[in-house]
């Protein structure tokens, strides 16, 4: 099983993103991302929904997760975004063998600490990058 998470949105250009053919899963991806997600898979299904967008913060991440501003959304809200999306991320894996989230880079950071807390193994030491990819795969 793999779950490949990939940093884009409809502003990232195409020719920083690499097609990844796959194996026709499921494609999760934020509703900014949803164009970048069709060009990277255009024969897949793309679920598009706000439980994969950035988190809403003006503040860097580590400072936002110990106080959120005024207008910042609460850690909590975003903790539970992050484990809807790692349970779903998992469900999809699970039953196509292989899913994409395609989201910005501060929710693709939270996903990967939480997906390899539950036992996924994939680079999380890095910041992300536009158009860049990492493979989560489970088990041996």
């Amino acid at each position: 099983m793999d779950i490949l998470l990939i940093c884009a949105d409809d502003h990232t250009p195409p020719a920083l993103l690499a097609v990844n053919p796959g194996r026709g899963a499921t494609v999760l991806c934020a509703p900014d991302a949803a164009q970048a997600a069709q060009w990277l898979y255009p024969d897949r299904r793309i679920e598009a929904r706000a439980l994969y967008q950035e988190p809403r913060t003006r503040a860097r991440l580590w400072r936002w997760m110990l106080k959120a501003g005024p207008e910042d959304e609460t850690a909590e809200l975003v903790k539970r975004r992050v484990i809807d999306t790692a349970v779903r991320l998992t469900q999809v894996a699970k039953s196509d063998g292989e899913t994409a989230l395609v989201a910005g880079p501060r929710l693709l950071r939270l996903v990967g600490f939480k997906l390899g807390a539950i036992g996924w193994r994939g680079g999380q030491l890095r910041g992300w990058r536009p158009g860049q990819t990492r493979r989560f795969s489970y088990g041996a």
